[in-house]
Formats: structure tokens, sequence, C-alpha cells
């Protein structure tokens, strides 16, 4: 009878154990998932693409509401999260103070004049 006891108590421990690990694997995910740096990546690469599908005379406005809230609550103001350098051809997102991401578009064809209206960046594409 003692062994059966053995048995339940090391399989109610085994259970346990299991759940507590998975339990830290899914919120290690989560988190990993919702940060700001996957965010940067995002946008980055959204942006330079947006721009290497765009024809001259276009005017462009994207939605970046949830990466400009994110980065606000990192200190990091709307004016500072982004920027397009014309010379260099690269998006540059920040939104934390300890990184960044740069990310290059190909389009040499045109030049990008950017601005920040509220929670939009407003693309407009020139020759």
């Amino acid at each position: 009878m003692n062994k059966k006891a053995d048995v339940l108590h090391e399989n109610v421990i085994f259970i346990i154990l299991n759940v507590v690990f998975f339990s830290v694997m899914i919120l290690f995910i989560y988190l990993q998932g919702s940060s700001i740096h996957l965010m940067e990546e995002g946008t980055a690469k959204q942006i330079a693409l947006i721009i290497d599908t765009s024809k001259p005379e276009t005017v462009l406005e994207i939605n970046l509401r949830g990466f400009f809230n994110k980065a606000e609550k990192n200190g990091i103001s709307k004016e500072r999260a982004v920027k397009i350098d014309n010379e260099k051809n690269i998006v540059t997102i920040k939104g934390d103070e300890d990184s960044f991401y740069e990310y290059g578009y190909f389009n040499e064809e045109v030049t990008i004049n950017w601005k920040i209206e509220g929670d939009y960046l407003v693309l407009e594409v020139i020759e």
C-alpha cells in the first residue's frame, strides 16, 4: 500500500512541474512576441517595402498608433521614432532608448518627404 502512495505522489509532482514549466515557456514566448524589438523590425520592413513599391507623385498615410504608443511608454517621442534617410535609402525605427532597427529600400528613383501627423506617418513620394 505504501508503494501506491509513492507512485501517486511522484505523478502529482511530475504533473505540477510540467504545468509550471510550460506556463513559464508560454509566458516567455508571449513577452518576446510582443516586445518592442519585433515591432521595430516589422515597422521598418513594412515602410521600406511600401517605399519600394510606390510610384512618384504618391502620398501615403501609414497608421503607426500601436507602435507609437509602445515607443512613448519607453520614452521615445513620435518625432524620434521614425527617420527616413534619402541619401542612404534607409528607414530607421527607434522604439526604445537602447535599440533601433534600420532597413534599406532599393527604389533609388524617388525621394521621400515624410512627416508625422498624429498617429500617421505621411510619405510623399517625389521624383
